[in-house]
């Protein structure tokens, strides 16, 4: 990939990314979540920036985290989990220690480095099993355009060995929309209706529940 789709974020949220992945401490965590899955296929605007790494213990390098943005002033407002959130110039950013193992090359583009789209939409499953918001239900449906969710499950056992039943468990969460439902939509650049994406995902888990079957 030689380029990114920057209008799906601000000049901000653009400058702190670059900024803190040329950092040496930046090449140490990647980008993913929906923000990177837009600057791959432009598909929404995003707002936050969500750094991940395989190995750091977030709460221990705190002041590194700090050192690295403090050009923009970095407010601490979220350390749960093991995690650090920081309001940067009015964008959150988010810091978080992800022991599973990437099940692609990371994508190098003008020294940032970003999940891939199959990484990205492994968590996005992940992300089924706790509380999954409107987002990502749309960022799924357009990760789905580019594979199957078989090619994803398929590549599940290689993220996320050690949860039990991971395909059956996240199939049934597919067609749970009770707290998406109340949320706002998100701001797309290409369009598709709420209830185009919930049937998809209604029709999905139907197939994949009948290829049990047989």
């Amino acid at each position: 990939m030689s380029n990114l789709f920057w209008n799906t974020i601000s000049e901000n949220m653009k400058q702190i990314l670059l900024d803190f992945m040329q950092t040496e401490l930046g090449n140490r965590f990647y980008l993913a979540g929906g923000t990177a899955l837009s600057l791959q296929i432009g598909h929404r605007f995003s707002v936050d920036l969500d750094f991940f790494s395989e190995t750091e213990d977030i709460p221990s390098i705190r002041s590194q985290l700090e050192n690295a943005l403090a050009k923009q002033h970095p407010q601490l407002v979220d350390s749960s989990w093991g995690n650090l959130v920081f309001l940067v110039n009015n964008v959150r950013v988010g810091f978080y220690g992800y022991g599973f193992p990437l099940v692609a090359p990371l994508i190098k583009v003008e020294q940032i480095q970003l999940a891939s789209i199959a990484d990205i939409g492994l968590m996005k499953l992940d992300t089924l099993l706790s509380r999954a918001s409107r987002k990502d239900f749309y960022d799924l449906y357009f990760i789905c355009q580019k594979m199957s969710l078989k090619s994803l499950f398929d590549k599940s056992h290689q993220k996320y060995s050690s949860i039990r039943d991971f395909e059956t468990q996240v199939t049934k969460r597919l067609v749970f929309f009770e707290n998406a439902e109340k949320e706002s939509e998100p701001e797309l650049i290409q369009k598709v209706s709420w209830q185009d994406v919930k049937l998809f995902f209604i029709q999905q888990a139907k197939e994949i529940e009948k290829s049990w079957l047989q």
